[in-house]
């Protein structure tokens, strides 16, 4: 997920696993550790715009990394705080290890793909049942950390503070999973009244809440794409055709870039040509709205450079018109 709600969540962890003991001490370490795992996008520039796609959310995402991690940093931790405080390196790298394991963890939830069994398989997990950014998860914990601080990290107000919090966010998170399900009957219910044939199916949730889906449906040449949100009133009926254009890129045909481009997008990808040349879009991602005018948010432009593929993401104002946010609000709304 985004980066304040990891750091965030890695914060809260370090309240629970030995805020009585460390007080604001465990917040900070724990916000560090639950950060960690993210500071892969500093490396990524350093890589190919294709091999930067995997960087991140690669092995600092992986399963193992936390008990690499953990008794490297839980060693330091102890050693900048031993003579002040009589707390074990076993106790700090417990708290490291729980505030970077859950980073990875939560991101395997959303659609990016992540990394989790490197270095010994490549497969991303991407389970797509909660949006990387969320507000009705993250805020809560915000809220919370907001005010622990300034209460005795020996009073239980403290503790009581973070136990409902953590278990607010936990039943929500557990909803985002039932709601897939539910979301899933309905596009395939929705599929089936229209007749459309496909030959596999996703659905994700759509930015800051778990209650607008995007669906996606892929045939031989392309996509059925529809929205739904868990406040409309009818299934959806509205879906809209994208072309793959799979033969625009015969031009590229080989290519290991894009051969590697192609499988991070799931093979839901959409090629085509604007005023600044061609593209090619991956759909798990939506667009900047809700309109069909919208830009994709993840396009990739391909050119022909002395007979070598050359790919660039696009870096184009990724700002949002306040019409937009609102006609995005109003569709979270129901229709």
């Amino acid at each position: 997920m985004d980066l304040v709600t990891q750091t965030v969540l890695g914060a809260a962890l370090g309240e629970i696993v030995l805020g009585r003991k460390a007080g604001n001490k465990a917040i900070l370490w724990g916000a560090v550790g639950g950060l960690i795992p993210d500071l892969d996008i500093f490396v990524s520039p350093f890589f190919s715009e294709v091999d930067g796609l995997f960087v991140h959310r690669g092995f600092s995402h992986s399963l193992i990394f936390a008990f690499i991690l953990a008794p490297l940093m839980g060693w330091l931790i102890h050693h900048i705080h031993k003579k002040k405080m009589d707390i074990k390196r076993r106790e700090w790298t417990i708290l490291v290890f729980w505030a970077v394991l859950t980073h990875p963890l939560l991101d395997y939830f959303t659609t990016y793909g992540t990394g989790a069994f490197l270095p010994f398989h490549s497969h991303r997990v991407e389970l797509s049942t909660i949006a990387i950014v969320d507000i009705f998860y993250t805020l809560p914990f915000v809220f919370v950390l907001l005010v622990t601080p300034f209460i005795k990290r020996t009073a239980l107000m403290r503790r009581r503070l973070i136990i409902v919090m953590f278990s607010i966010t936990s039943l929500y998170f557990l909803g985002t999973l039932g709601n897939k399900h539910h979301v899933n009957r309905v596009f395939e219910k929705a599929l089936s009244e229209h007749q459309i044939s496909y030959d596999r199916f996703r659905t994700s949730p759509l930015p800051l809440t778990n209650f607008l889906w995007m669906g996606i449906a892929e045939t031989d040449s392309g996509y059925y794409k529809a929205l739904y949100s868990n406040f409309d009133t009818q299934i959806p009926d509205d879906f809209i055709f994208i072309p793959r254009n799979y033969e625009k890129l015969n031009g590229f045909s080989g290519e290991e870039d894009l051969d590697r481009l192609i499988d991070f997008t799931k093979v839901y990808y959409h090629v085509i040509n604007d005023d600044k040349g061609l593209y090619l879009a991956d759909l798990r991602f939506g667009k900047m709205g809700i309109s069909e005018n919208s830009d994709f948010v993840f396009k990739f432009y391909l050119k022909n450079y002395h007979g070598k593929l050359i790919i660039q993401r696009s870096t184009e104002s990724r700002s949002i018109e306040d019409d937009v946010w609102s006609d995005y609000m109003d569709r979270i709304g129901g229709i």
